[in-house]
């Protein structure tokens, strides 16, 4: 796990959860509308593209880490896992990977998941992901045919990750998410390389 130091999460007049500036920085062809998620290393974004579709946006802060090598590493490690992740259906795919130097941070733009009242309809206002977590919370015992078909869904995208040498190493309901209805494999920050015990992609948080 790479070293960082912890942010300070606040909020902002407008109501935006920012840790860095105060404002969040610029990722081109995407606004950003609402901070929906943080951590130790970094922030996720409900975003828009210019074409009007949303999108989630992960933001990792240099100033996070105690110094330059890891985070060069996780920016490296997460473009070599942006082809992996677009290479099958039952893991969240990562569309766009960047970095903005002036603002001290790196970026990747993910496919949104669904919202969890309102499924694809989106509304910046009140979105929050739909999760297996929460499908669990708000349904209870799911049925068995059910979790047939997550089980084999959820096994053939770490099939998939194994076969690059990749592990995920923390699945549980909260990490699974829905985009069309479809389950997928998110908090990539979790994903690392089999032949080592350290962050091979992304970070926590």
């Amino acid at each position: 796990m790479s070293e960082s130091l912890p942010l300070t999460p606040r909020r902002t007049d407008t109501g935006l959860l920012s840790t860095i500036r105060g404002q969040p920085p610029h990722i081109p062809d995407h606004e950003l509308l609402r901070c929906i998620g943080s951590g130790s290393y970094g922030e996720v974004w409900l975003a828009r593209n210019v074409m009007g579709t949303y999108r989630a946006v992960k933001i990792i802060y240099r100033q996070t880490f105690l110094d330059e090598r890891p985070y060069e590493r996780e920016f490296t490690g997460i473009k070599k896992f942006e082809p992996v992740s677009r290479s099958h259906d039952d893991l969240i795919d990562i569309l766009q990977v960047g970095r903005n130097d002036q603002d001290g941070c790196f970026y990747y733009v993910m496919e949104l998941s669904d919202d969890a009242v309102s499924a694809e309809k989106i509304d910046p206002a009140t979105y929050e992901p739909k999760t297996l977590e929460r499908e669990m919370l708000s349904r209870g015992r799911l049925p068995f045919e059910e979790c047939l078909r997550l089980g084999l869904s959820l096994a053939a995208g770490l099939g998939h990750l194994h076969k690059h040498g990749l592990i995920h190493r923390d699945i549980k309901p909260s990490n699974i998410i829905f985009v069309n209805g479809i389950p997928k494999i998110a908090d990539i920050g979790l994903v690392a390389d089999v032949e080592s015990s350290t962050s091979f992609v992304g970070t926590e948080g």
